[in-house]
């Protein structure tokens, strides 16, 4: 007797983890398709404001450009790379080193000013392809979540529709990140999709692994019920 309440106690507490498993799991499947179909109306480069600002692009073959072999003597310490940038929609070389980042004006060969905020508008003027006025300009030592660089950067916020921010290097005027309301309502959605409620970047969480355990737990015990319910119980017999 033991043995059979035993039992019949054992189906009835498997019973219930099946039913608040996929309770709890329901919720976040619900998230998961109504994230994943808002996210499926918008194309990435929509997302991406790439239709509100677009960087200049140069290349190390351009005749308009010095040699970058000529560029790195200018280096007052040790060099250890250079790259070809912008500035300001100029083309720029920027040295690296134990001494810092040191940019040199590509076409000439002579030193950048350091950069400020009239060269950081001219800059912005040069990539930004909108319609809106600049309502706000600042250099921020301590960036957004949305941005998700290391400090120091330029910002500077429209006032258009999609209400635009440009994100613009400190040190190169360069354009490092747009950000749209369509890209922060995205990005709130893919939170919500691979479940990493701080960075918004990791597919490890454990908000993710505990879903996926409830889901493993929900298909396990669902099969060991039906198996239970149709191959294991006992029928009634029949009058």
């Amino acid at each position: 007797m033991l043995n059979a309440m035993t039992k019949r106690d054992f189906w009835k507490y498997l019973t219930r983890v099946h039913k608040w498993a996929g309770l709890v799991l329901g919720v976040q499947i619900i998230l998961w398709f109504a994230s994943g179909l808002f996210m499926s109306f918008f194309p990435i480069n929509e997302v991406r404001g790439s239709h509100l600002a677009e960087k200049a692009t140069w290349s190390l073959s351009d005749v308009s450009v010095i040699p970058i072999e000529i560029a790195m003597t200018a280096y007052d310490g040790n060099l250890t790379g250079a790259s070809l940038t912008s500035i300001a929609g100029e083309p720029a070389y920027a040295l690296i080193g134990d001494e810092g980042t040191q940019l040199i004006n590509a076409r000439t060969g002579a030193a950048w000013e350091p950069i400020g905020e009239d060269t950081i508008r001219v800059a912005a003027a040069a990539y930004y392809k909108g319609e809106g006025d600049i309502v706000s300009l600042m250099r921020l030592t301590e960036t957004p979540k949305e941005y998700r660089r290391p400090p120091p950067v330029w910002q500077i916020e429209y006032d258009d529709g999609p209400k635009t921010r440009l994100y613009l290097d400190a040190e190169t005027a360069e354009l490092r990140a747009v950000r749209t309301k369509l890209w922060r309502v995205y990005d709130f959605m893919w939170m919500l999709h691979i479940m990493d409620y701080d960075r918004q970047d990791n597919f490890n969480s454990w908000w993710l692994k505990l879903a996926s355990f409830l889901a493993l737990l929900f298909a396990i015990s669902g099969m060991a019920l039906v198996a239970h319910r149709t191959l294991l119980r006992p029928r009634p017999k029949r009058a």
